[in-house]
């Protein structure tokens, strides 16, 4: 018998406890300014940053738990690095 639960919508962080998390990432400020920008909501719990920064684009995801991934992609379709944040 497979116990493993399955995530439902109350494991995953709100937009404010995302932003709150990317806010006080230490770092070199790239997350807290993702925090501060618009966000465009996916209907999969993540979002896309909006406007682009140096020509990347950014979208967070939030994840189970207390945390968020940050995914980044390079223009023209080059790579793609992503970090998980909390």
């Amino acid at each position: 018998m497979d116990t493993t639960a399955n995530p439902g919508p109350g494991d995953f962080p709100l937009e404010d406890e995302v932003r709150a998390l990317l806010r006080d990432c230490p770092g070199d400020g790239l997350e807290a300014w993702l925090a501060d920008q618009r966000w465009r909501a996916a209907l999969d719990t993540s979002w896309s940053v909006e406007p682009a920064r140096g020509g990347r684009t950014y979208r967070v995801e939030a994840v189970a738990g207390e945390a968020v991934r940050v995914v980044e992609r390079t223009p023209g379709g080059g790579s793609v690095t992503s970090w998980l944040v909390g």
